[in-house]
């Protein structure tokens, strides 16, 4: 009888292990969905809303504004659905910064020809977390220049965008989906941080790290 108890105790524990496992598994993969739509299409769709003074002014140029936003985000959907594992970071900061260039920001590589030996999770992680930051310069900064640093530090990889414009105070400003999620949630889930600085009038700094 004892022992027929032991194992059915081991049996719903197992269960219940089972179910957590699940559970956590959904939660994981509700959060990446949330991210992936925050990055992509609701970043377009936000894009796409904002008024600017040429809104009254050329109608034909406002339209074919539309028109390269909707192409590239078609063009972001198409390339995640294509993604080949084995890729090199610098690589791909390099194809980043050529999309950015698109939408009016010119970033800076400052980049050593680094094997930077990460998993393919830890990849996708600093490079979409590069991608906010790169995304709150051209919204938030407002400035069209930054620079991307990307270097060996602490036996890992670390990724610096540097700009100079607005900044923010840190002690009042909150933390949005994009800084929480998109770049400090996403980077831990992979063993990594981020260091974001900032002060009015002094730009922002933000520094990715993610272990080999």
């Amino acid at each position: 009888m004892e022992i027929l108890v032991a194992v059915l105790s081991a049996g719903f524990v197992g269960v219940v292990a089972y179910m957590t496992g699940v559970r956590r598994g959904r939660v994981a993969e509700r959060r990446e969905l949330n991210r992936y739509i925050h990055d992509t299409v609701l970043q377009a769709l936000e894009a796409m809303a904002m008024r600017t003074p040429s809104d009254s002014i050329d109608a034909k140029a406002k339209l074919a504004e539309f028109r390269n936003i909707a192409r590239a985000q078609a063009a972001a959907l198409r390339r995640g659905f294509d993604e080949q594992a084995g890729g090199r970071l610098i690589d791909e900061l390099a194809a980043m910064a050529t999309d950015m260039a698109r939408d009016g920001l010119r970033a800076q590589l400052v980049m050593a020809d680094i094997d930077d030996g990460l998993s393919d999770a830890r990849r996708k992680a600093v490079r979409e977390a590069t991608r906010e930051a790169l995304r709150n310069t051209l919204k938030h900064g407002q400035t069209t220049q930054v620079t991307v640093r990307v270097e060996e530090r602490d036996g890992g990889i670390a990724v610096t965008t540097r700009d100079h414009g607005v900044g923010f105070d840190m002690s009042q400003q909150t933390r949005g989906f994009g800084i929480k999620e998109s770049i400090i949630g996403r980077l831990g889930q992979v063993g990594g941080h981020a260091d974001i600085v900032s002060r009015p009038g002094g730009g922002t700094r933000v520094t990715l790290w993610v272990p080999r």
